[in-house]
């Protein structure tokens, strides 16, 4: 597939398409198909709805496979009679979907997840990887690790530099709760629970975990005319929380969350009113 005509014009937009930043920037342009104005694109081909469609396989793009995708999304029942149990739960699902979302939700969700399958079909094939370099800077330290590309496949090898980089994130998030001022660390449990934790609780997970994943999160909160507090998100070189997540296999079924908390309450002005 990745021969056919429509992938010549796309690389003429970006040489590096076969790569691992290349498709995932392909399937982002592609969620982002909806609101053109928003978003600077990667792949300004994709502008063209004939292009689209062609990368959904949907041979020239003409009006009569749109009618075809309308008719099977909007009649989610009657094209899935034959089809597993597991099928016909989704169809329930995406029944009323065109209400909320407007009448072309439906059609507009089937050619996306065709898109991907076809592109997710071409990096396996191909053998690029799912994973990329993040590079992060939180407390003044600079540090790169690799990260899932969500809308991308994990192949076997991935697994495995994704694993191997799990001590690294760990140490590199304990380092950052001791820095002067020291953070408080927490264990948050399925309950939503804040749990006292020590550095030596989260360094037990770094044999067990097949991935790590950590980021910084701060807010400017202020109130609404309806009394309610909402938060901004904003950048602070100490941030008001740093979260790091574990997953202890690659289904998600398990995750160890654990947050480090500015030690000053004060700057958490919604609390401080509370308390």
């Amino acid at each position: 597939m990745s021969n056919l005509p429509v992938f010549q014009l796309l690389l003429q937009d970006n040489p590096n398409l076969f790569s691992t930043e290349g498709l995932s920037s392909l399937l982002q342009d592609c969620l982002r198909l909806r609101y053109p104005k928003r978003h600077k694109f990667i792949y300004p081909s994709l502008l063209d709805r004939q292009v689209y469609l062609e990368l959904a396989g949907l041979g020239n793009g003409n009006a009569k496979h749109d009618e075809i995708i309308h008719r099977i999304m909007t009649d989610p029942k009657g094209w899935c009679l034959d089809a597993p149990s597991s099928v016909h739960e989704g169809a329930r699902f995406y029944e009323n979907m065109g209400k909320i979302f407007g009448s072309n939700f439906g059609t507009e969700l089937f050619l996306y997840h065709t898109i991907r399958d076809n592109i997710q079909d071409i990096q396996k094939n191909l053998a690029i990887s799912g994973v990329s370099q993040r590079n992060i800077s939180i407390r003044d330290r600079l540090f790169s690790y690799p990260k899932i590309e969500d809308q991308l496949l994990t192949l076997d090898s991935d697994r495995i530099i994704l694993q191997k980089a799990v001590p690294e994130i760990i140490q590199f998030f304990v380092s950052l709760v001791q820095i002067a001022p020291a953070y408080n660390l927490f264990l948050v449990n399925k309950d939503k629970r804040n749990i006292h934790a020590s550095v030596t609780t989260v360094e037990s997970y770094a044999p067990k975990a097949v991935i790590a994943d950590i980021y910084a999160e701060s807010c400017n909160w202020e109130k609404s005319e309806q009394n309610c507090w909402r938060g901004k998100s904003t950048f602070r070189k100490d941030p008001d929380e740093v979260h790091l997540y574990l997953h202890l296999d690659h289904k998600e079924n398990e995750i160890i969350y654990f947050k480090a908390v500015y030690p000053d309450l004060s700057r958490f002005t919604r609390f401080a009113e509370v308390a």
